[in-house]
Formats: C-alpha cells, sequence, structure tokens
C-alpha cells in the first residue's frame, strides 16, 4: 500500500507549543485559584488536550474515509484539513512491531528536560481506529513564560496502543498524514 504524502503544497512546519500540562502542573502544585488577569492559564484555541483529541479524531476520520473512498487500491489519498497550520506537535516517525502494542515516535523537540530551562518532558498517547492511529505528542515545559530558541532536537516518546498495531499506519496529529514505520 502506498500513500500520498503531499501536504497540500508546502512542507509542514514543525511547531513546538506549550499544552495543557503547564496549566495542569500549575493547578495541581497548589497556585491560588484566584486569577488577576482573565486571559492568564487560557491556552490558545487547539492546545488544549481535548481539543488535540478532538483533531486526531477528525484526522482518522478523514483517513477512514480515504480508505473507503479506495475501495481496496493500493493507493490511498488523505485530505489535510482545512486549516493551514493546526497547533500540536507533529510526530515525523515510528518505531513498532506490527504484533505488538508499544510505540515509539520521533519529533522535533527542546534539548533538554523540564528540569532545566527551555527544557521540556513530552509523553505521547493514541487516538485509534480500524484502520490507523493518531499519535498527539504532549510537552510539559520547563516554565510557561519562557522565551526560548534551544528547538530543533530530536526527541522521542513511547506508549502503548490498546490494539497490536497490525496493518494500521501511524498518522500525525497535526495533518492527519502518514508517517513512516520502521517495524521491529
Amino acid at each position: 500500500m502506498s500513500f500520498d504524502m503531499s501536504c497540500g503544497g508546502g512542507a509542514m512546519v514543525v511547531r513546538r507549543r506549550w499544552l495543557f500540562w503547564a496549566a495542569a502542573a500549575a493547578v495541581l502544585g497548589g497556585c491560588s485559584s484566584e486569577v488577576n488577569n482573565p486571559h492568564e492559564g487560557v491556552l490558545p484555541k487547539g492546545e488544549s488536550l481535548g481539543e488535540m483529541r478532538q483533531q486526531a479524531g477528525e484526522a482518522l476520520t478523514r483517513y477512514d474515509q480515504a480508505v473507503s473512498n479506495a475501495r481496496g487500491s493500493a493507493t490511498v489519498t488523505v485530505t489535510p484539513p482545512p486549516w493551514n497550520s493546526p497547533p500540536g506537535i507533529s510526530i515525523e516517525s515510528a518505531t513498532g512491531a506490527r504484533a505488538g502494542t508499544r510505540l515509539t515516535v520521533t519529533f522535533t523537540g527542546t534539548r533538554g528536560p523540564a528540569t532545566r530551562p527551555c527544557g521540556a518532558d513530552y509523553h505521547a498517547e493514541a487516538v485509534e481506529s480500524v484502520n490507523a492511529v493518531v499519535v498527539i505528542v504532549i510537552a510539559q515545559p520547563h516554565a510557561t513564560n519562557e522565551v526560548c530558541t534551544l528547538a530543533g532536537y530530536t526527541r522521542t516518546a513511547t506508549l502503548n496502543l490498546a490494539q497490536p498495531l497490525r496493518q494500521r499506519v501511524v498518522l500525525e496529529a497535526r495533518q492527519g498524514q502518514p508517517v513512516p514505520l520502521a517495524t521491529e
């Protein structure tokens, strides 16, 4: 099976975004619930975990529809979403066993862990269908107000699928496009 990996005429730009976990860490860390600035702690549209899951579900729907439209053809063409640059971290590749449930994804992120300035810890989760798996990468940054230029490093995250991968493809969450899969 081959896939049309085009992105609607432009290269996908990997942007790092800080997500829900920074706000959750602040709340769980005992910060006051009193908010002086009504916009403080509000994530940009599309960056909450719920919105990222919804975006992943929409990517699965587009892929499943493309499989249905292909009607057994070797070529499945996935139409990217109608927006130009949805939020989130896009995975670049995946590694896993077809009979297994463990998947490791590669993406571009910060240089170091969240214990260091400008660092971040990452974890991933999957939204799954019969035909595909969309991987959401979630960043937990050192601090939300840091201005950092130390992005552009290869990072990985490992996750467990609900069902073995089998013949499903792995999709990145931003455009819903298949990524290269190295099988073990």
